[in-house]
């Protein structure tokens, strides 16, 4: 799966205002789902939100991963948000995160949702990633990058 094509045009936001984790996560969802992306924001919502207590997806690096496999969505959807500065994310490294993708897969695709968390996971391990989706100056450039280390 080639992220170019996962991450639609919509689904990618560069200076997202920064917040508490938990307002941040439902102004994400709340975005998608009036994108027409979310079958049902407040049922995709809760199971992020009770992905998160389990333990928290900011994986280190100013990098969160927020995912759940959730009925509120029909299809899986991916979208990349970066914030304006770093956000409490209460991060394994305990550092702020300001790379934010989140993945969201109806129950029944969990084979398709692992391998999208696998594939991101894989390259945010690259620091020349990571940095040049901090330097991107639009969404064109996002892509841009997307192409050149995800679509291999």
């Amino acid at each position: 799966m080639k992220l170019s094509e996962l991450f639609g045009e919509n689904g990618i936001v560069l200076d997202f205002a920064p917040g508490t984790k938990d307002d941040l996560l439902e102004r994400i969802l709340r975005d998608l789902d009036a994108k027409g992306m979310i079958k049902d924001c407040d049922h995709a919502l809760r199971d992020v939100l009770e992905r998160e207590k389990v333990m928290s997806t900011g994986i280190g690096s100013g990098v969160a991963i927020p995912h759940a496999y959730t009925d509120g969505v029909d299809r899986l959807v991916a979208g990349f948000y970066r914030t304006q500065k770093g956000v409490d994310f209460a991060a394994l490294d305990g550092g702020d995160v300001d790379l934010f993708f989140i993945i969201l897969g109806p129950k029944a695709s969990r084979r398709d949702h692992i391998k999208v968390l696998a594939k991101i996971s894989r390259l945010l391990n690259h620091s020349d990633f990571r940095e040049e989706l901090r330097k991107a100056a639009d969404v064109e450039d996002v892509f841009a990058v997307f192409k050149r280390f995800g679509d291999r």
